[in-house]
């Protein structure tokens, strides 16, 4: 899984949590958790927390949408 796999993930999913991207990728749970850490770190996700489930789910913040976008056109060759 690289950086844009899960940026890519978060923007077109409303609301995941670490398991349901773990799950979607087909990647372990770990790797995903700590993935996530590291984008909340750099400032790409915005983490919250589901009072009703007592998980964490994510979003792109401003930051992730452009580097999204600046990723997915490199991949592109743009």
């Amino acid at each position: 899984m690289e950086k844009l796999d899960l940026l890519a993930y978060l923007g077109a999913n409303d609301q995941p949590d670490a398991l349901e991207a773990a799950l979607s990728l087909d990647v372990a749970y770990p790797t995903v958790a700590m993935a996530l850490l590291r984008l909340l770190r750099q400032g790409l996700v915005a983490r919250y927390r589901d009072p009703d489930r007592g998980l964490y789910w994510y979003e792109l913040s401003e930051k992730g949408e452009a580097r999204l976008d600046y990723l997915a056109g490199a991949e592109d060759g743009d």
